[in-house]
């Protein structure tokens, strides 16, 4: 059982290294939590912050909300699922648009360094689409991935798939939505932020109220970004041999 478990770890770090080729410009880090160690004020739910007409930050008076969708059941028994599965195509298309519009300057980015981050960004978000896609779509069951969704006027801002393996949660992908990634590295009116963090917090709450067995989660993040909110959280660097 526990080289099972490695070696699925494993196999989905060797993903994220495919999918990060050739563009390895970041660093990636493993990241565990010992769920003991939470404390409700790390929890509290987190307000969004919105980016207005003139740059400025704007805390929202709505809130995020979250949602949590399981696979226990086909797509034609499982609504939230249908609607996900619905969610995750929308944005696979919108991020082809969108790089689109980029390539071709009917989006003008006039740095070059913004711009090809913008494009890494988006094509990286659109493989970890991509790959959720099918889980979400086969009409099969699955007892132990989970997905956590943070939304923002109902629409979903972040998704991240989880799986459950013994004692552990393992936090696979971490999915945004196309627009607002591209309205948050450009700071664009709209763009919506604090929703990572959120959705790490929503993550935690749910783990101590409904799945009193999992005593830890573990990550690997690519996104320096992330990995700040998740050791925020209390996560930690861990070495996986």
């Amino acid at each position: 059982m526990v080289f099972y478990m490695s070696a699925r770890f494993l196999l989905k770090k060797f993903l994220y290294l495919i999918l990060l080729i050739p563009t390895l410009l970041q660093a990636a880090v493993d990241l565990e939590l010992d769920i003991s160690e939470l404390s409700p004020e790390s929890l509290t739910t987190m307000p969004p912050v919105l980016i207005g007409k003139n740059g400025e930050k704007i805390i929202s008076d709505i809130n995020f909300t979250n949602e949590k969708v399981l696979l226990n059941k086909i797509p034609a028994e499982n609504e939230a699922r249908r609607l996900l599965t619905a969610t995750v195509d929308k944005y696979i298309s919108k991020s082809n648009v969108i790089i689109n519009k980029i390539m071709n300057n009917i989006i003008e980015i006039p740095n070059q360094v913004t711009k090809s981050k913008i494009i890494h960004k988006l094509k990286l978000n659109k493989s970890f689409l991509k790959n959720i896609f099918n889980d979400l779509y086969l009409k099969k069951t699955d007892m132990a991935n989970v997905f956590y969704v943070t939304k923002f006027n109902n629409e979903a801002v972040v998704i991240t798939q989880a799986e459950l393996i013994g004692s552990e949660l393992n936090i696979e992908f971490v999915m945004s939505n196309p627009d607002n990634i591209l309205n948050t590295i450009l700071n664009n009116e709209g763009a919506i932020k604090r929703a990572s963090v959120e959705n790490i917090r929503s993550i935690g709450r749910d783990v101590i109220s409904n799945n009193p067995v999992i005593k830890k989660m573990k990550t690997y993040v690519v996104s320096s970004t992330l990995e700040a909110n998740y050791r925020r959280l209390g996560f930690t660097e861990f070495t996986c041999l």
